[in-house]
């Protein structure tokens, strides 16, 4: 495996087989849905209208005003969990990663910026 996720379901299953239950609940509770990024960073939530460039599986997405997207990570403590948004640059902290509720409070509090 070289990191393709081809696809994802909205309930969180990608093309590998891998399954991303925190990012299925965020992306259901803000009304966004996942886009397929890679198996090692995982998925990420767009709201809203997204662009991407490139050749599938390796479309990378595109960023610029109006494109929000949220990317949800593991700290580097393998505990803490942050969802990033992009657009605007700001990271809220929640523990641990895969606790959904916290998770989803998280991104709502990123998108009430």
């Amino acid at each position: 495996m070289t990191g393709e996720m081809n696809a994802i379901n909205q309930d969180g299953l990608d093309s590998n087989g891998e399954s991303w239950p925190v990012h299925a609940a965020v992306a259901k509770a803000v009304g966004g849905v996942l886009k397929p990024f890679d198996s090692y960073q995982g998925p990420y939530i767009s709201i809203g209208p997204d662009l991407r460039a490139g050749t599938a599986p390796y479309q990378m997405p595109v960023r610029m005003n109006g494109m929000v997207r949220l990317w949800i990570q593991v700290d580097e403590d393998g505990v803490t969990g942050y969802v990033y948004r992009e657009d605007t640059d700001s990271r809220s902290d929640y523990a641990p990663y895969w606790d959904e509720e916290d998770a989803i409070n998280a991104a709502l509090s990123l998108l009430q910026e």
